[in-house]
């Protein structure tokens, strides 16, 4: 009982911090995105293998990738080669009180994809905060501000994402007005 109120508070302040969100928006494709920011759920092995696995893909492409897992248990989080957040810094309304988590939100990335398949809600904070570009993420009854929402069936995992991810993306043509400007 105690969990489905705390959850239906978070879901009316989630509501009411997307309306008040004011970014400034910019189409972004895999190819011109110079920064990608990259939520997820850590708490599956095969979630952080897959993103571990496509970071190392869009590095190779030259692209900057910064990554902030959740994982639910608090207790025995383990060692990871990514930042991450766990149930033990969450504030009551289940917002990351993690310093890991604001730094994360306050980074201005080209585009930010959001891998939340369980709609978890202490993903949903730094997703919303986050001034990026672009946003996109999974369908979802989560309040949001997501530029692109994707539709993944549950037994699918990040692997399809990004397939559907380059196939929508891929479709996008940049005028010179959309593209991002060159740096010297």
């Amino acid at each position: 009982m105690l969990a489905t109120i705390r959850t239906a508070i978070a879901r009316k302040k989630l509501r009411r911090a997307a309306g008040e969100i004011n970014r400034r928006r910019r189409i972004h494709t895999l190819e011109s995105a110079r920064t990608i920011g990259l939520l997820f759920d850590a708490s599956p092995e095969r979630n952080r293998r897959e993103v571990l696995d496509f970071v190392k893909t869009l590095e190779k492409k030259g692209k900057k990738v910064n990554l902030l897992g959740f994982i639910e248990d608090g207790k025995n989080p383990g060692e990871h080669p990514f930042p991450f957040f766990t149930s033990k810094e969450l504030n009551w309304d289940n917002s990351p009180k993690s310093d890991k988590a604001a730094e994360f939100s306050r980074q201005n990335f080209d585009l930010l994809l959001s891998f939340n398949p369980s709609e978890c809600i202490a993903l949903a904070w730094p997703a919303l905060q986050s001034p990026a570009g672009m946003k996109i993420g999974f369908v979802t009854s989560l309040p949001n501000d997501f530029d692109m929402l994707l539709e993944i069936p549950a037994d699918k995992g990040l692997r399809f994402f990004v397939e559907q991810l380059d196939l929508y993306l891929d479709k996008i043509v940049l005028t010179s007005a959309h593209e991002p400007a060159k740096t010297p």
